[in-house]
Order: C-alpha cells, then structure tokens, then sequence
C-alpha cells in the first residue's frame, strides 16, 4: 500500500517534466515535438491557446484509436482524458511563465533551450512509462498503428505524420512556418537515443518493489 503514493508522486512528475520539456521547445522557437508543433499552428488559426489544441489533437487521437479496434474500458477514457487535461494545462502554465521571467533571443541560448527541452521530455517518457498503466490518447494511437502494422518502426511513422501533415498544411495556408524546425528532426530522430540512455538509470519497477518490501 505504501508503494501508492511513490508511484503516483513519479507519474506526477513525468507529466510535469513533459510539459516543462515541450515548453522549452517552444519558446526555443526551433522546432517542437510534432504534436506540440501542430498544437502551435492550430493556435494560430484558432482562438485558443496551444495547450487547448493539444487537448482536442488528443481527443482527436484517442477517436481514432477506437476507429482502429483498441480496446478501452470507462476508467481507462476518464484517467487518459483527465490526464490529458492536465498535460494541456501544463503546456500553458509553463509557456506562460516563459513569457513572464524571459525569452530567449540568442540563437545560442535558444539551442540550449532545445536540448535541454529533449532531455527533459525523454526523462519524463522513461518514467511515464515505467509508473503507469494510463497513457495520453497519442501513445494509444502508436500503440494502434503498432499492433495495426505489426511494426512500431512503422507505426510511429504513420502516427507522427499525422501532426506533421496538420502543421504542413496549415502551414503552407499561412505561408508561415511555425512549430517544425531542427528541433522537431531531433525529437524524431534523437529522443529514443536519450529515453535508451535515461532507461539505464531510471528505474521505477525497482524503487516500487522495495518500498513495498521495506
């Protein structure tokens, strides 16, 4: 029983370090995760903030999730939407902050804002996925295209596409480039080399297991 409140203290500070992580990359401004990249071109174009777009861009992911055959269970949609929620909440909060306390305009200082945004994000995904069962509904549907394609290579091409199409698409309309940038070429390609390396001293199951036999 003692175990309950260390997991949920780490499933709270994965949530936190994401957002955090995906604030840094947009106020770097070169380049974000795919996902908070279409929820800044769909800012642009709708009267809310990019935490709100990132919530319906989820709700929108965990529709097609159900679309593709992945089973839910009541509780599973109320804690996904919940945490979802929050996340979104986060984005804003810390963006906010940023536009309070500074804003970065060395290049320099930006690329530092960049990695650090990496790292943070992959040492929140190494223990979001060590500590909870409960996930936002855009790794549902990677998880979809995975078990669809019986690839997750494959998967998670098809699945991040689907931001990136949206912030092209926009994009080309506005004649604007907003979100993609090195940045999120470095997400795709370089967060599973960081999430491998965090993996090795992040260990959640551990920690778990011997606070329950403490």
């Amino acid at each position: 029983m003692r175990s309950l409140p260390v997991s949920l203290l780490w499933y709270v500070c994965s949530i936190t370090l994401n957002a955090l992580g995906n604030s840094f990359m947009i106020i770097a401004s070169l380049g974000s995760a795919p996902w908070a990249a279409a929820g800044e071109n769909l800012s642009s174009i709708l009267p809310f903030s990019i935490g709100v777009c990132i919530v319906i861009l989820n709700v929108c992911s965990f529709l097609l999730s159900y679309l593709m055959k992945i089973p839910f269970t009541v509780a599973m949609i109320a804690k996904s939407m919940a945490l979802t929620f929050v996340f979104g909440l986060f984005i804003d909060l810390f963006v906010y902050l940023h536009h309070m306390m500074y804003l970065p305009e060395n290049i320099w200082i930006r690329f530092f804002y960049l990695v650090l945004g990496l790292n943070l994000m992959a040492v929140a995904i190494s223990i979001y996925f060590q500590s909870s069962s409960v996930y936002l509904p855009s790794d549902y549907l990677l998880k979809a295209f995975g078990k669809r394609f019986n690839n997750y290579t494959l998967g998670t091409i098809l699945c991040t596409s689907i931001p990136l199409s949206i912030s092209v698409i926009i994009m080309l309309f506005q004649q604007h480039i907003t979100g993609l940038g090195i940045g999120t070429i470095l997400f795709m390609f370089g967060i599973g080399f960081f999430i491998d390396r965090y993996n090795r001293v992040i260990v959640i199951h551990t920690v778990l297991r011997q606070n329950m036999s403490g």
